[in-house]
């Protein structure tokens, strides 16, 4: 936990301690006899709290303060889904019976570790348990949830059905020793319930009461991962058990708000993040990695991507869901898929949903194609399953399941789907049998068909066009214009790493594609990016046909910066494909709509003359879009940026261009005079002058701790880099002989997030 020590002056908090946070609010039930143990009533709201000296609730958390957002009546108390939890004394007698409520809205089911069911550890909604004692309403990584309680007889669990997402729901558990009778209530109605011998006294535990922390963590690389990412408010403990009207009276007295007004992620929580982006699109915190699915539907852009909704880990992925107008502005929409069971202990997709794609057809339905893996060897795992969508915004979908599994390979994953020639075609990243990475090729007659997918003959020679990978990921088979298909593939495992030579990073091949066999004009891959540091690229064709791509751009600093931080990986800008003149290489630009992004007044544009050595030109701070023409572009001597320079000069980032040998180099010896990144700190690539000229303009978007540059508006790279200083924001040219150029600049804002979290449903 990071530890902190601050006065928090905002509704959720009065007095802080390190991390932690009293709730001036919680206070003891009223109307309760002396001779009964007190209950415990916690609410959110300023008006309502009265005394600091009357605290009993802690609010535990690493970020500068709780989140607050809107609740069912004034504020809420919103999780992050890993760091926080609300710890509080209580004390319950055997024989007084005991209700527990309160309002809660789930934003995603808790992450686990990828086990078998019975191996999994439920998070706890809200506890007072261990092992064999105390209460526990709890909820698992698959949605099932339920009412553990030990009582002198024993110990005994209610089983209900899924816990319902991105909404407001009250949530009630009772049990009455004298009836021996408990039972779980979801919105006022009972939902099950068990019966103990009547007089059996409940079994209390000796701990505090937990709220979103279980009594028992699962622990992935040293982290606790079974948080709970929902909002809470109003939560009650009476030491009798009310009854059923009792409990649908006060559920009936209050109308909650939609849950996306309580589930957005405040800006609080990262207000002092000085790394985070802030126009580059990515989820509103904790984990992403590759984004996937990119169509158009409508006026609507959709992109889909991987997600670990509850923290900055990678367990039990999802398929996160966000769209736009632009691709600049977007809007969150609710998880589209997560981990299922079809039985108490199977799912074909129970341990995560993975990459794919999403092919929309003429009867106006779309199909999400996955990677799905399960525990079962046989049992399509890993396989490739669908799920089938007719809603207009593709906000739910119903799964369908299974339709291939990987033999004939070592192992596949990431499809992508089109259609052509009156066909369905797929191919799937692959390691083939006997050798590296290649392609898995099958055709399919009907989309809706399960069973049509027919495997094909390789559709090229991958034993020659692989580097030494063991497995092609995330394929993109596109047309290119000219007769010509792009085929670009992301490399990995084998001779290729992450930091390595060769580095983990898309490749691509231009050739033709005669509808059974692609023929590259050179087996020999090109590299997408000059630089390794953006992989993965989605992409779909805009209203004029144009492609467009949005890759990752990862993270390059520690597990544990990361963990501190809260969130992982961003996406890279979009990017316009198109094929150069050359016939034979792939061009890549910024979208013009970035433009709207320029803050009007706040911009920078200045004529050198002639300057040598490193010459600064302005500070518009860390999110800023700059062009760099240099009219003489020397042949002789290197010549390029400086970024992120502090004023005395401790902390920089050089990316320069060497026109004698022909390599862009990015130097990030002193980019950061803190020790969480672990990337290489001078990354160089090969420039092709024939193809991209020689680099006289050169197009950067730096955001905070990500940056993407175009060269010549052909080619590309983005990377990352982390200032530790606020001051380091300078920015300027450099060059080792006397050149000439032109600087224009503008600030930058921010993405205009909204929020679109409904309930939708996933079957």
């Amino acid at each position: 936990m990071l530890q902190v020590a601050k006065v928090v002056t905002a509704a959720l908090a009065a007095t802080a301690v390190a991390g932690a946070w009293l709730i001036p609010g919680a206070s003891t039930a009223t109307g309760i006899s002396s001779h009964v143990a007190p209950g415990l009533s916690l609410t959110f709201d300023p008006d309502l709290r009265s005394s600091a000296a009357n605290a009993s609730a802690v609010i535990h958390t690493q970020f500068p303060q709780p989140d607050e957002v809107q609740g069912v009546d004034g504020r809420a108390w919103r999780t992050d889904g890993f760091s926080s939890w609300i710890s509080a004394p209580l004390t319950l007698a055997p024989f007084s019976g005991f209700t527990v409520a309160g309002w809660v809205a789930l934003e995603s089911y808790p992450s686990d570790r990828e086990v078998p069911t019975d191996e999994i550890a439920p998070a706890s909604l809200i506890n007072q348990a261990d092992a064999t004692s105390g209460f526990d309403v709890f909820v698992d990584t698959f949605g099932r949830w339920g009412l553990r309680l030990s009582t002198i007889a024993g110990t005994r669990t209610i089983k209900a059905g899924a816990f319902p997402l991105s909404r407001w729901v009250h949530i009630a558990a009772t049990y009455d020793p004298a009836s021996g009778s408990a039972v779980l209530y979801l919105d006022g109605s009972p939902v099950g319930r068990t019966a103990f011998k009547p007089g059996s006294g409940l079994k209390p535990a000796r701990s505090e009461l937990l709220i979103a922390r279980t009594w028992r963590d699962a622990v992935s690389n040293g982290v606790r991962i079974n948080g709970i990412n929902a909002a809470y408010d109003t939560i009650t403990i009476l030491p009798r058990a009310l009854s059923q009207s009792e409990i649908a009276r006060s559920v009936q007295q209050i109308v909650p708000p939609a849950g996306s007004t309580s589930l957005s992620v405040p800006a609080t929580r990262f207000a002092t993040d000085a790394q985070r982006p802030i126009y580059h699109a990515m989820p509103s915190a904790n984990w992403t990695n590759e984004p996937h699915g990119l169509v158009r539907r409508g006026p609507w852009w959709h992109l889909f991507y991987q997600r670990t909704p509850n923290g900055p880990y990678k367990t039990q992925m999802h398929w996160g869901h966000m769209m736009s107008r632009d691709l600049v502005d977007w809007t969150y929409m609710p998880d589209a898929l997560w981990p299922t069971l079809q039985t108490d202990r199977f799912g074909y997709d129970m341990k995560g949903i993975w990459s794919g794609s999403v092919a929309q057809a003429p009867n106006g339905l779309a199909y999400a194609f996955y990677t799905s893996v399960n525990h079962t060897a046989g049992l399509f795992n890993p396989g490739i399953s669908v799920a089938v969508s007719g809603d207009p915004v593709l906000r739910t979908w119903q799964k369908r399941g299974p339709v291939l599994d990987a033999a004939g390979f070592r192992d596949f994953r990431d499809p992508i789907v089109w259609f052509e020639g009156g066909e369905w075609r797929m191919i799937v990243g692959a390691a083939m049998i006997g050798s590296g990475g290649g392609l898995a090729y099958y055709r399919c007659k009907t989309i809706d068909d399960l069973r049509c997918w027919e495997k094909q003959r390789p559709i090229a020679p991958f034993a020659k066009m692989d580097i030494g990978s063991d497995i092609w990921e995330m394929p993109v088979f596109e047309p290119i214009g000219r007769g010509k298909h792009i085929l670009l593939v992301n490399p990995i495992g084998r001779r290729i790493s992450k930091y390595g030579n060769p580095a983990t990073r898309a490749v691509y091949w231009i050739g033709k594609w005669d509808g059974t066999r692609f023929e590259p004009d050179d087996v020999r891959p090109k590299m997408l990016d000059i630089i390794p540091g953006h992989l993965s690229p989605t992409v779909t064709t805009d209203a004029a046909g144009r492609i467009v791509g949005i890759g990752i751009v990862d993270e390059r600093r520690s597990p544990a910066a990361q963990t501190a931080a809260g969130w992982a990986h961003t996406f890279g800008l979009p990017r316009r494909w198109r094929l150069l003149e050359d016939g034979r290489t792939l061009g890549q630009s910024p979208l013009k709509a970035t433009r709207n992004l320029r803050i009007s007044g706040q911009s920078v544009d200045r004529t050198i003359s002639a300057m040598k050595g490193d010459f600064d030109v302005g500070d518009l701070g860390r999110a800023v879009e700059i062009q760099v023409d240099f009219s003489d572009a020397p042949s002789d001597a290197p010549y390029g940026l400086v970024l992120g320079r502090s004023p005395d000069n401790t902390e920089l980032t050089r990316l320069t261009y060497d026109p004698v040998r022909h390599v862009m180099t990015l130097d990030k010896r002193q980019s950061n005079s803190m020790s969480d990144s672990e990337s290489p700190t001078t990354v160089s690539g090969v420039y092709d002058e024939r193809a991209f000229g020689r680099p006289r303009s050169f197009h950067v978007f730096v955001d905070h701790s990500v940056v993407d540059v175009f060269v010549n508006n052909a080619a590309a790279f983005s990377f990352r880099f982390y200032p530790s200083s606020r001051r380091s924001t300078l920015f300027g040219v450099t060059a080792d002989t006397q050149v000439g150029v032109r600087l224009r600049a503008w600030r930058l804002k921010g993405i205009d997030y909204t929020y679109d979290l409904q309930s939708g449903t996933t079957k």
